[in-house]
């Protein structure tokens, strides 16, 4: 593994669950250091290390409410108002937006990658993130409007520097979640997104006939997830005693170092 890879991983597995952008991460790191552009192989392997962390950190809740989905589709005990079996659904609707306009975007060959772009992003949703998580009041249970609405906002993430768990933690806390339920919900809602990316990017190098060693690139997954987990645990663990303000500070900080170097 070299050290361009060993930085990514450390990269993909801290930022895409802390509300900071992981665009905006990666493209700093290239200019400072001419880092060469992430082949798909490793990006493949990036992007399923933290699906296989969020996976890992979650099992339990997967578990249930996949029990759950599949008694309720065979008619079986699993009532309506099981909170896991409402979850689920929750999820599949919020992935919906994501789904459709994420094909959109494909099918326009991606977006910009300007470096002004992700620094004012990175500035004025991190702002939000922090206006939206001292104004509003914690008014109860995620419902499927709710789940619909954060599936919506998630969807700005497709512009770079925006940050796909920052988004849905803002929409969650301004639809009256905790900042707990609002950091589950986004990590869990993360799973359907990276599957997608993992699938297309596989299905992209498989095209292009790039090889996908998994010996080689195992050790980078395994590194990934490991970093994934603690970052998972780690702020899970932080926000029982302490807001979204230091992810602010350091949002408009970078989004300020990209507005001014590059």
């Amino acid at each position: 593994m070299t050290i361009h890879i060993l930085i990514l991983c450390f990269v993909q597995g801290i930022s895409e669950f802390l509300p900071i952008s992981s665009s905006a991460h990666l493209l700093l790191l290239s200019k400072l250091f001419n880092l060469p552009p992430t082949s798909l192989e490793w990006e493949v392997a990036l992007h399923f290390g933290t699906l296989l962390a969020v996976i890992t950190y979650f099992w339990q809740d997967l578990w249930l409410m996949t029990c759950r989905t599949i008694k309720g589709a065979f008619g079986l005990k699993a009532p309506a108002s099981d909170p896991y079996y409402q979850k689920a659904w929750y999820l599949v609707l919020a992935t919906i937006p994501a789904v459709v306009i994420g094909y959109m975007v494909k099918k326009i060959d991606g977006v910009s990658y300007s470096p002004h772009l992700i620094g004012w992003a990175s500035i004025i949703f991190g702002l939000l993130l922090y206006g939206v998580d001292r104004l509003s009041k914690t008014t109860g249970e995620i419902s499927a409007l709710k789940a619909f609405g954060i599936g919506c906002m998630q969807v700005i993430a497709f512009i770079p520097g925006v940050s796909r768990s920052g988004s849905c933690i803002t929409a969650a806390r301004a639809f009256g979640l905790d900042r707990i339920q609002a950091t589950r919900f986004a990590f869990l809602l993360s799973i359907p997104t990276v599957v997608g990316a993992v699938t297309l990017t596989a299905y992209d190098a498989v095209k292009e006939n790039i090889p996908l060693d998994f010996l080689a690139l195992g050790p980078a997954v395994l590194l990934t997830a490991i970093i994934g987990l603690c970052v998972i645990h780690g702020i899970l663990k932080f926000l029982n005693s302490h807001s979204f303000s230091v992810f602010t500070v350091y949002r408009v900080a970078l989004g300020a170092a990209l507005l001014y170097f590059l």
